[in-house]
């Protein structure tokens, strides 16, 4: 019984440890934006969802990131350092 409710806890908290760098990555790429003086509303947000593009050497950043970034007015200065955050 113990060995089950062991299990039940571990795979109630792998969602948790699996989103967490997401989400983290996600947060740097909007706090980016907003410390730039942008509004951070959903619409970054959802740019920001776009994980950089790890090339092994570096981080580029992803061209949706960019583009939705540029819809919403952000500035390229800004939006790429913000998506190789995401």
């Amino acid at each position: 019984m113990a060995a089950a409710a062991g299990v039940v806890v571990a795979a109630g908290a792998l969602p948790i440890l699996v989103a967490s760098p997401a989400s983290a990555t996600q947060s740097a790429c909007t706090s980016y934006v907003a410390n730039h003086g942008y509004f951070a509303g959903p619409k970054v947000k959802a740019a920001c969802d776009y994980a950089a593009l790890d090339t092994g050497l570096f981080k580029m950043p992803n061209p949706s990131c960019l583009l939705q970034l540029a819809k919403v007015g952000v500035k390229s200065e800004v939006s790429d350092p913000a998506c190789r955050r995401a």
